[in-house]
């Protein structure tokens, strides 16, 4: 378990981050954790919507990217600007 159970009618939480989830978190606010917290629930709001559930598998998702709209897996947000440069 991650953590202890929260009641649904829970208005904050507290949890301690790990440093792949602080890191993620980091990559998906553009290095402002608040921010990327709010950018993960807007994704998962949005792929909950497309059909995603939490019991389907991962590696059954396919994300199809825009050709233009592709950047370098390899770089952080702040790389890709860089390259717009």
């Amino acid at each position: 378990m991650r953590g202890r159970p929260a009641s649904p009618k829970v208005r904050y939480f507290q949890r301690q981050l790990g440093s792949a989830e602080r890191k993620v978190m980091l990559l998906a606010g553009s290095g402002d954790i608040s921010l990327g917290f709010l950018e993960i629930i807007d994704t998962y709001r949005h792929f909950y919507g497309l059909g995603l559930r939490p019991d389907t598998p991962l590696e059954d998702v396919v994300l199809v990217i825009p050709k233009g709209r592709r950047n370098n897996a390899s770089k952080t947000p702040s790389d890709a600007s860089d390259d717009a440069s």
